[in-house]
């Protein structure tokens, strides 16, 4: 895949990762309540990123722009699996806290069925095609 086409797929991602982050940041309600919100307020942060990076990455369409874009990846995907690591200030086991982040089939009221752990899960996956996208780019061969 060329630099092009690979920028405008990652960038695309991004753009679909701010989305569901968008979403859940509207229908989290733990996510609003806990640790006096400094996590919805992380949660707003990472989105505008997610966006500054899909503009740049699809505007520079560049081997930078796309490093950047699997960088930032990368970098959100390492934060969100430390994210257990808090559990226990939320007053949770790790393994409880790792299922409510993880687990999309698990129901914790007053949240909608999935939220957060379907959103996180797709955030995650489109994360990873991100960098495999931005990572796996070629170049097409230079014709002299």
């Amino acid at each position: 895949m060329d630099t092009n086409k690979a920028s405008k797929l990652a960038s695309g991602f991004l753009a679909v990762t701010a989305v569901l982050g968008i979403i859940m940041l509207a229908t989290d309600q733990i996510l609003r309540d806990s640790l006096s919100g400094q996590h919805w307020d992380a949660l707003a942060v990472f989105v505008i990123i997610d966006l500054a990076v899909a503009v740049y990455v699809v505007v520079k369409r560049s081997r930078t722009g796309l490093t950047l874009g699997a960088a930032w990846s990368i970098l959100r995907i390492i934060i969100q699996l430390a994210d257990v690591a808090i559990a226990p200030t939320l007053q949770m086991s790790y393994g409880d806290f790792a299922n409510y982040l993880f687990n999309p089939t698990l129901i914790t009221s007053p949240n909608p069925p999935g939220v957060p752990a379907a959103l996180i899960d797709l955030i995650i996956i489109l994360e990873l095609a991100t960098a495999g996208v931005a990572l796996g780019r070629h170049e097409p061969p230079k014709v002299s």
